[in-house]
């Protein structure tokens, strides 16, 4: 890690000796989403109406040695206990050289490679708004962190390597000029790494790792029996109209020094993904996914559940506007046994 530190400082110090910039440009993106989505079975909330929207600021400029710098931030809604007003969050700022890129990034910049498999119509069904459960592995982007990525073209079969690095387990956006930031309860450092290849037209493949180490807190163990660490494997290919995705994720969840292996002690967590797509022409896409999700636990003999996502999706594109909907049946919800929901959405949305 000192070696990735000295790199980055490296990059940032000879940005910082040539800081002229041409004039930078700004640009305004978003979507707006409506939806209606109905749920039965072992749930326990009402159908739902609701509407979304993200605002996506961006400016870039060049520097007069050539550099590129890149800065983005998103406004979106509150929750619901902020009164729905609008938060400012997510934002990076990113500087390009011959040498790679360094990003600092506050709640941003994904490396995780968890959804790369998802070739849905609509979306990755467990990453929408019903909370199944479904544990998946550690993304850098829920922490403030600093990232560096190897040149475009430097690597055979466009292969990139990405790795970023989170000082605190703090997650909560802050300014500039910050510091003696408050750690997280659980957790001190998080370091992460993304490997992205192309070794033949049409296929696609992403590793992503993860780990985190103990909390820094004179108070609490630093011995962990077992500190988090995750990763996922995928593969995507596509031949003409068909697009199949894998993906296999692992996940060990941090155990404190001295945890007793017993029966609600999870030692592990293994998910297997597919995910099929088909254009149907250009207007309208359909698929299928399924999400199996397995927990092992400290005790062997521990009787466990396994969770699984199957989901049925199609969606048509008029223009700038995008119709679709997505049934799902969701099997032990929460890795219970027999907590069994439907879920269905309809949605609708436009780009800008």
């Amino acid at each position: 890690m000192n070696k990735i530190t000295k790199i980055i400082a490296s990059l940032l110090a000879s940005t910082a000796l040539t800081f002229s910039a041409f004039a930078g440009e700004m640009s305004v993106t978003g979507t707006a989403k409506a939806t209606y989505g109905t749920v039965s079975g072992q749930a326990n909330g009402d159908n739902g109406v609701g509407v979304a929207n993200e605002l996506k600021f961006s400016a870039g400029g060049e520097l007069d040695n050539g550099f590129t710098w890149d800065y983005a931030l998103a406004l979106d809604p509150a929750s619901t206990a902020g009164g729905g007003s609008a938060l400012n969050d997510d934002s990076k700022l990113v500087v390009t050289t011959p040498y790679g890129a360094v990003a600092i990034c506050m709640l941003d910049c994904s490396l995780g490679a968890a959804g790369v498999f998802n070739s849905n119509a609509y979306a990755w069904i467990t990453d929408t708004g019903y909370g199944e459960g479904k544990v998946v592995p550690t993304n850098i982007s829920g922490y403030n962190n600093i990232q560096y990525h190897t040149p475009s073209g430097l690597l055979p079969f466009d292969t990139t390597f990405k790795v970023a690095y989170a000082g605190t387990g703090n997650t909560v956006s802050q300014g500039t000029n910050s510091s003696n930031v408050a750690n997280g309860a659980l957790i001190s450092s998080t370091t992460q790494y993304r490997i992205s290849t192309v070794p033949v037209d049409g296929l696609a493949l992403d590793l992503s790792y993860t780990d985190q180490a103990g909390p820094n807190n004179p108070t609490i163990s630093l011995s962990d029996e077992q500190q988090h660490e995750s990763g996922t494997i995928a593969a995507k290919y596509t031949m003409g109209a068909f697009t199949v995705g894998l993906g296999r994720d692992y996940v060990a969840p941090r155990a404190a020094d001295g945890t007793a292996a017993g029966a609600t002690t999870v030692e592990s967590y293994t998910n297997n993904n597919i995910s099929i797509g088909f254009a149907v022409n250009d207007a309208l896409s359909i698929s299928y996914s399924d999400e199996s999700s397995a927990s092992e636990m400290q005790t062997s003999t521990t009787v466990t559940q396994d969770m699984d996502t199957s989901s049925v999706q199609a969606a048509y594109t008029m223009g700038g506007m995008t119709l679709a909907v997505a049934h799902t049946q969701y099997d032990n919800v929460g890795y219970v046994a027999n907590a069994d929901v439907t879920e269905t959405i309809l949605a609708v949305t436009v780009g800008f």
